[in-house]
């Protein structure tokens, strides 16, 4: 009886250092797991860098100071390249002396001053659109000459703040214009135009006679000359164009107000602006500030006014 008590006591002690061993090699095994994976952590851990110094995105002009690398290319070359329409357009700008003057010519210079280079006009673009294109592939710095803001030409320049804003006026032949009418009132029949519009083709205001004026028949010719004698003679209802360039007109020739007549648009405007390449951000900001900082504003009656002298 004694012997097999010390049996099944001899059992259970066996059993229990079963149990014991099993639960260290449990312990064992789970240590050397985690010691595992914590090594095969520092294995592919990446090692902590400090940043490196970044490059100056400023490039040397060459007084030596740092400028953005739009403007470091005008002051590397010596001078602003301009671009203006080789026709000229008084008193914005014109040829006089051998010397380009006018209003707009005023507004380069200025800027080239600010930047303490000499300014060189390239007028060797036809249309106003061929400006344009001379800023937008970087053949200029800056395209100007009465360019106006349009939704076509956004797409491929930045404007500058406006320097300048000219009301819409439209130039009406009499007679045409009472057989478009009728009996209906004048200002109806203008807001909601229908009759024959004359504008200069590839311009401004092609674009803006479309909108402006849905429901007329726009007329394209290739010069502002060749509208005035349009609408003169009939060809046209009317033509259209801005303020200035109608009271112009008017004023040249007084007989004109037999057969014609003006209407200005006060919620109409032009708004003039220098149209610079879009990679040229730097510049942009350069030229807002100069023309913000102009403390005169042109306006028609002192185009006028100076167009005479």
């Amino acid at each position: 009886m004694k012997t097999l008590q010390n049996q099944i006591q001899q059992g259970q002690g066996v059993a229990r250092r079963d149990r014991v061993s099993r639960r260290l090699v449990n312990v064992a095994f789970l240590a050397t797991w985690v010691v595992a994976e914590m090594m095969l952590g520092l294995a592919t851990a990446q090692p902590v860098q400090q940043d490196a110094p970044r490059k100056s995105p400023l490039a040397k002009a060459p007084n030596g100071q740092m400028a953005a690398p739009d403007i470091a290319r005008i002051l590397n070359r010596g001078e602003l390249v301009v671009a203006i329409i080789s026709s000229d357009s008084a008193p914005f700008f014109s040829e006089k002396d051998g010397s380009v003057v006018g209003t707009d010519v005023d507004v380069a210079r200025l800027i080239a001053k600010e930047l303490g280079v000499p300014v060189r006009f390239d007028r060797r673009a036809k249309t106003f659109e061929a400006v344009v294109e001379m800023a937008a592939e970087g053949r200029a710095d800056i395209g100007m000459g009465r360019l106006a803001r349009t939704v076509l030409r956004a797409q491929k320049v930045s404007f500058s703040t406006p320097y300048m804003k000219l009301p819409h006026s439209l130039m009406i032949n009499r007679l045409q214009f009472s057989k478009l009418s009728g009996d209906r009132a004048a200002p109806s029949v203008i807001r909601n135009f229908s009759g024959t519009l004359g504008v200069i083709g590839r311009s401004a205001w092609e674009e803006f006679g479309r909108r402006n004026f849905p429901k007329a028949k726009i007329v394209t010719y290739p010069s502002w000359d060749k509208v005035v004698e349009a609408v003169t003679k009939g060809d046209v209802v009317a033509a259209y164009r801005d303020e200035f360039e109608i009271q112009k007109i008017m004023r040249a020739d007084p007989r004109l107000a037999l057969t014609l007549r003006t209407v200005t648009f006060n919620d109409i405007e032009s708004s003039l602006s220098l149209m610079i390449g879009i990679q040229d951000t730097t510049l942009l900001s350069f030229v807002n500030e100069v023309i913000t900082m102009r403390t005169e504003k042109p306006t028609v009656a002192m185009l006028l006014k100076e167009l005479k002298q």
